[in-house]
């Protein structure tokens, strides 16, 4: 352990946030950022205050060269961008090093390199001495602070596989070390690279590596920043990441919503909850914590993948309430939350499933505005239903909007009627010499608000969206809300396994208004077709409905 007084001023100092969504978080292998996403994101990270922000390794001719070029028309009011690279090439000259001139010609005024502490990798993969390792090392920091092109102002050293490095060959490792804040290097941030050091030897190795600074005569007194950049293979990340701030790390490498390769690297907003909510730590004055809640779901949208629901601090399970006694806890004061959510952007929810009693119900119904109390007899026909849906296997779950309408059917009055009397949805499919012929046909008769309307379709679509094309016709006929279009469709995987096609799926389809909102309803059947549909009416149902009263969904940040 570190001295008391030592611990006590480290907590003093600020904590350097680095984020590397954009570089390291794009190695997932489930993730591809265009360029314009890779922009918008840029902002974004900006607005929410990290004091670095990694673009990416701009080689020749590639997507990330591009970025840079576009995002030095970018104005960053908070946050410095930064260039990664790698040392130069063992048996080149560095003057001809292409990565680390195309780095140079980024334009950006900080660049992060990364270089070997491994002897294992020095010998196998560079096919190195350790003596021409750490030339490389001096030769590249050296260059990016004194070249012709673009000077580095500020040189961050990445030391690959440190704590293996370390655990292998101490002395070589804090060669490696040295040799870098010798040749210029203002951070070393010690990585772990392939995750599989555990979080306590981080701890003990960054200290170490701290009194080595702190005592070697070649540089102590230098100012340099230690940093810290770990992986999750050993599901560790965040707390090696803690680790190492208690142990001396000001600097902090992670991604927002711990995007990376294999699974992936520290996750930034644990990180930084925890250290803003449960120590004394100081952040960035500039960072968010408010809006985090709100990045965390506007990465997951870039990255096309959907949110995880229980990810801490932000997920939709993290102030999330299934069990009745818990339920009724809540909803009478009191606390089964270790912090406030809405202090990370995010709000106490409500789960409707088997487990729900009728404080969760009434809980939900005090939600969307209305007055209830614990004797009224709707309580019980709601969970009845509750009871009901869940047992055929159909997810409530945490679906607001199909809480909405639940509610609105018990507790209110759907005067909307969307009455579907017959749908005929057929295929066609051929091939004729090599070309293919693919259409569908829908033939729809349905009652809306006591008229009955008739519409026939087709197109070049599949089945879902031919049905949905006829709804729309016959809503729009119907005068009811068509202000909405599908942005994400998802299928759940059968709750019964071995029953083959005759097995029920249930449907998440979410939609956005013209207005922005978001909604997702969910249908449930043995035809997808019929499921889809299912979604869209209740869709339908929800706007009408909204649209009669005047009013918005009310904000359920606050339930009880």
């Amino acid at each position: 352990m570190a001295p008391q007084g030592h611990e006590n001023k480290m907590k003093q100092q600020p904590i350097k946030l680095y984020d590397t969504t954009l570089r390291d978080g794009s190695q997932s292998s489930d993730i591809n950022f265009t360029l314009g996403e890779k922009l918008d994101l840029l902002s974004e990270f900006d607005d929410f205050g990290f004091d670095y922000i990694e673009g990416g390794w701009p080689r020749p001719n590639s997507v990330d060269e591009e970025f840079f070029r576009e995002a030095s028309k970018v104005r960053l009011g908070k946050s410095k961008l930064v260039a990664f690279g790698s040392t130069k090439k063992i048996r080149g000259k560095v003057e001809d090093d292409v990565v680390l001139r195309s780095l140079l010609e980024s334009g950006v005024q900080t660049a992060a390199i990364f270089g070997k502490t491994w002897l294992h990798h020095v010998s196998n993969q560079l096919r190195a001495t350790p003596k021409q390792n750490l030339e490389a090392i001096d030769e590249t920091l050296r260059y990016l602070r004194d070249n012709r092109i673009n000077p580095m102002k500020e040189v961050i050293y990445d030391a690959e596989h440190f704590f293996d490095g370390y655990k292998d060959d101490p002395d070589y490792a804090l060669r490696t070390v040295k040799q870098a804040i010798l040749a210029g290097a203002d951070a070393i941030v010690l990585c772990d690279t392939n995750g599989g050091c555990l979080h306590y030897d981080v701890g003990e190795i960054v200290r170490r590596v701290k009194e080595f600074l702190h005592s070697d005569e070649g540089i102590k007194g230098r100012s340099v920043t230690l940093g810290i950049h770990a992986h999750n293979d050993s599901g560790l990340a965040v707390a090696s990441t803690i680790e190492a701030v208690r142990a001396g790390a000001t600097h902090i490498q992670g991604t927002v919503n711990g995007f990376g390769e294999r699974v992936g690297n520290a996750n930034l907003n644990t990180i930084i909850a925890v250290l803003a909510l449960k120590t004394p730590y100081r952040l960035p004055k500039a960072i968010r914590l408010d809006k985090l809640t709100a990045l965390s779901q506007k990465v997951y949208r870039a990255a096309g993948l959907r949110p995880r629901e229980d990810q801490p601090f932000c997920g939709e399970k993290a102030f999330a309430h299934d069990g009745g006694v818990h339920v009724d806890a809540v909803l009478k004061g009191a606390s089964y939350q270790h912090i406030d959510p809405t202090t990370v952007g995010n709000k106490m929810r409500i789960v409707l499933s088997t487990n729900s009693g009728k404080a969760s119900v009434m809980g939900i119904a005090r939600s969307f505005g209305y007055e209830v109390d614990k004797n009224d007899p709707r309580l019980q026909s709601m969970l009845d239903e509750i009871h009901q849906k869940c047992a055929e296997g159909f997810n409530l779950g945490l679906l607001e909007n199909e809480h909405e309408l639940l509610t609105l059917k018990h507790f209110g009055e759907i005067k909307t009627e969307v009455d579907v009397r017959r749908c005929d949805v057929t295929s066609h499919y051929a091939k004729y010499e090599g070309s293919i012929e693919h259409d569908n046909s829908c033939i729809l008769k349905v009652r809306l608000n006591g008229k009955e309307y008739k519409v026939f379709e087709d197109a070049e679509n599949g089945p879902v969206a031919i049905s949905f094309k006829a709804m729309r016709e016959a809503l729009q006929k119907a005068g009811l809300p068509t202000n909405f279009r599908l942005v994400n469709y998802e299928v759940g995987l059968p709750k019964k396994w071995n029953v083959g096609a005759e097995a029920k799926i249930q449907v998440y389809i979410t939609y956005v208004t013209d207005d922005g909102d978001l909604i997702t309803t969910s249908g449930f059947h043995e035809d997808i077709v019929v499921a889809s549909r299912e979604s869209l009416i209740k869709v339908v149902l929800l706007l009408a409905n909204r649209q009669r009263s005047k009013r918005r969904t009310p904000n359920r940040a606050a339930i009880g």
